[in-house]
């Protein structure tokens, strides 16, 4: 049995990074970048209006006299002449501006009649006009590579022109629950069966590092399990939910053994998750969680969300643990890591406080939680003491 921090060694280890990929913009919120962008254009591209007004020569509006509108410029447009002395040319938002004006003053402040503008505030030279250039340069740095992406950025990468970029590539995740009691949330609960909470929890973790996998639960059959496996090694990553302790229904690993898995660990002195299951087939990594929901949450922050960070590039892939300050007594008594179940208050620190629960299972606790408060094998903390905690928040 290894250490919860030899498991996770271990895992990162394994977890090699995937090809580069071409992706387009609107579907690579959440890879890595893996080049420089640079802008091959400037923003804006020309003068611009920043207002629905009248563009003015600024020393023509000074002189206080109605200006003879000339024509309309809507975004998009291209002016064919020039403003002249005594004209001016109304002006939608985004338009460029036309040749001999300096200045934008709003509609709001001015008046129309029989083809004349009177301006009833002076314009100032510069005034409601975006500068070409003024946002960005050409040649400018835009994203950097190693920058994950974030909808932030998606569309300063559209405004210079990019459709694609070349990112890391997603793994392809496999979800799979074992158990003949699980039945899909809004099917009918027949006796003796539960729902399946881990599938659609474990599904909304993958989707929030971009990954669409929906969970499917199979019999604890050896035939219906062995090819269910044979599917989900098609994938980058399997996720294999129960059926990875030492019941007589437990037949996860043995299979697994027969499609050519290699095991790298089975069994972890770490509460939850000690029946935790992780095996290679050449650059395919397969998880074995045990069943209960307190155990698959650890593992997805710890093992699994590493691992899939780490295969699309991201440098920063390691679990994400924070430092807090418990605000009472924290007595797991057992033997091995303990990551216990803690609500987390941020104020001038974070501070940790037990969360009563029923055991691994007990998945109300989990929502009324924040964090997994990290005590050292066979230890305790006590109140007012700093401690390393697992977040999610």
């Amino acid at each position: 049995m290894i250490t919860f921090e030899e498991a996770m060694e271990t895992v990162l280890k394994n977890a090699k990074p995937l090809p580069a990929a071409a992706a387009r913009i609107e579907d690579a919120v959440g890879r890595v970048l893996l080049e420089d962008i640079r802008s091959g254009i400037e923003m804006p591209p020309f003068d611009k209006s920043a207002v629905d007004g009248y563009a003015v020569k600024n020393a023509e509006a000074e002189k206080g006299q109605p200006l003879r509108n000339v024509g309309l410029i809507q975004a998009g447009d291209v002016f064919k002449g020039k403003v002249g002395p005594g004209q001016c040319v109304k002006i939608m938002t985004g338009a460029p501006l036309p040749p001999g004006a300096d200045s934008v003053i709003m509609v709001e402040d001015s008046s129309e009649a029989d083809g004349f503008v009177k301006f009833l505030k002076p314009a100032g030279k510069g005034m409601n006009v975006c500068e070409r250039g003024e946002d960005i340069k050409k040649g400018q740095l835009i994203l950097a590579g190693g920058t994950v992406i974030s909808i932030s950025h998606i569309a300063v990468l559209a405004a210079v022109g990019r459709s694609h970029v070349k990112t890391g590539a997603l793994p392809r995740v496999s979800l799979i629950n074992t158990g003949g009691e699980l039945v899909p949330p809004g099917q009918k609960l027949g006796r003796n069966r539960i729902y399946n909470s881990n599938g659609p929890m474990l599904s909304a973790m993958l989707k929030t590092d971009g990954i669409n996998a929906e969970a499917v639960i199979v019999r604890d059959q050896a035939r219906s399990l062995k090819a269910a496996f044979s599917k989900g090694l098609k994938a980058d990553i399997m996720l294999i939910s129960g059926g990875v302790s030492m019941g007589d229904f437990d037949l996860v690993p043995g299979i697994l053994k027969s499609l050519g898995v290699k095991c790298l660990f089975h069994n972890v002195r770490v509460r939850p998750g000690k029946p935790m299951f992780f095996g290679v087939k050449g650059r395919k990594l397969v998880f074995g969680i045990p069943g209960n929901p307190l155990a698959n949450f650890m593992a997805y922050l710890a093992y699994i969300r590493p691992s899939i960070r780490r295969m699309s590039g991201r440098k920063d892939y390691a679990p994400e643990f924070e430092t807090g300050v418990c605000s009472g007594k924290f007595e797991p008594k057992t033997p091995r890591r303990a990551l216990v179940l803690s609500a987390v208050r941020a104020d001038t620190c974070y501070s940790l406080t037990e969360v009563s629960n029923n055991g691994s299972a007990d998945i109300l606790a989990l929502a009324q939680a924040g964090g997994f408060t990290m005590i050292k094998e066979g230890g305790s903390l006590k109140k007012g003491e700093k401690a390393k905690f697992l977040t999610w928040q």
